[in-house]
């Protein structure tokens, strides 16, 4: 185990955004692009034989986590430093049956893994490593309990250049690309930790569809008027309507991306 002083370390406003009732409705149970096709192709690229050892870093609500359990069926640990979301995780496996492998949920700070050295085949972390306070201090961890030649599989949001001033100081705070950088600053940061970048691909075409997968679900909700029980804050939708257009524009235009590493313990 990590002998690291047990120190938490802060969660980021864009994690606290998405704890909130009205935003879990709009997202749905999967928050990152790509949802389940993309999990599946990430955990695909890593070569991993059925009943492998899995950590999934910031596992939310488990929908990653529940998948990997019955297919392809891997022996999953999932954590999350939300309370709130482990106890939803927690809810949900209990009313799952027959899985063909096995998933269990801790609330963890991934700065410091509740986990012995070379406990996993494979590491996964989707649209949560940018969120991360100390990179470097995280992969030194996933390096850690990773056994040799383990896996480390990331998707998350980047930046192909600077951002507009408007969506870097209304948008950016909300949608995880705050700490977000581009795609060589990653890889040197992988590498430098002790990676070996086996597979990459730009995924951004699936965070298009997650924008307009958001538009359909705000013309649907019509100021919350179906969201019974739910507490939705006021707000314009037409106004959100007009950033959520603002990002697909600057996704177009490469400003804001959507990346896949998968690496390998050197």
């Amino acid at each position: 185990m990590n002998s690291t002083a047990n120190t938490v370390q802060p969660v980021s406003c864009c994690s606290a955004f998405y704890e909130q009732d009205w935003v879990r409705h709009l997202a749905g149970d999967i928050f990152h692009p790509g949802g389940e096709d993309l999990t599946q192709k990430t955990i695909a690229a890593m070569n991993l034989r059925p009943g492998a050892s899995i950590a999934d870093l910031g596992c939310g609500t488990g929908t990653s986590a529940l998948l990997l359990a019955y297919k392809p069926g891997l022996d999953v640990n999932a954590i999350d430093l939300s309370a709130d979301n482990i106890r939803r995780a927690q809810c949900r496996l209990s009313a799952e049956t027959g899985t063909a492998g096995t998933v269990h949920f801790q609330q963890a700070d991934v700065h410091q893994l509740p986990f012995d050295d070379g406990r996993f085949d494979g590491v996964l972390a989707e649209c949560t490593f940018s969120l991360f306070q100390h990179q470097q201090a995280v992969l030194a961890e996933v390096k850690r309990v990773l056994k040799p030649s383990g896996r480390l599989g990331i998707t998350d949001m980047a930046v192909g250049g600077p951002l507009p001033a408007d969506i870097a100081s209304i948008v950016a705070p909300w949608t995880c690309l705050v700490d977000a950088v581009d795609q060589q600053t990653y890889s040197d940061l992988f590498t430098g930790a002790g990676f070996e970048i086996k597979a990459f691909s730009d995924e951004s075409p699936a965070l298009l569809e997650l924008v307009s997968r958001l538009k359909r679900k705000l013309l649907l909700m019509g100021v919350g008027s179906v969201l019974t029980g739910v507490t939705v804050p006021k707000f314009d939708i037409a106004e959100i309507k007009y950033w959520l257009d603002r990002v697909a524009t600057e996704v177009e235009k490469g400003t804001i991306r959507y990346l896949r590493f998968n690496l390998q313990k050197a």
